[in-house]
């Protein structure tokens, strides 16, 4: 016993508890921004961009290298599906139905990328291209 008559267990108990109050507070604080920036990563442009990346690196690597990616950007489209609606994310109506790499890769990348790049069409600028032969269109 202290010379006020509290134990000092019972000091000990409550420094116990108001570290481990603090220490929560500072993980939710340090959990926030990284919530947000979830959240920024599955709205429809960065998910297109993101989607894009992802089938370029398929071109030179194995996709079972990349599955971890993959399932990445399935769960980011998951979240931009129910923040914005499918037609909104590039998804399909219908939910995928396989867990196979090869199908998950051709819903969440593939299809969506090559259905973008349909509806927008290639834009090519003959003035950017350097060492081009073709003459000048002014």
């Amino acid at each position: 016993m202290d010379t006020y008559g509290n134990s000092v267990s019972c000091l000990s108990e409550a420094a116990r508890w108001a570290l481990s109050l603090a220490a929560a507070g500072a993980l939710v604080l340090m959990l926030a921004p990284i919530s947000r920036a979830q959240s920024a990563d599955a709205q429809p442009e960065a998910l297109s961009k993101q989607r894009s990346a992802l089938y370029l690196k398929a071109t030179r690597a194995p996709l079972a290298d990349l599955e971890g990616d993959v399932n990445h950007l399935a769960t980011l489209s998951e979240t931009c599906r129910v923040e914005h609606g499918a037609q909104a994310c590039g998804l399909p109506d219908k939910p995928l139905e396989s867990g196979k790499l090869e199908e998950r890769y051709a819903y969440y990348v593939k299809r969506p990328v090559e259905a973008h790049s349909k509806v927008q069409g290639l834009k090519i600028d003959r003035r950017n291209w350097q060492g081009s032969s073709a003459p000048s269109s002014r």
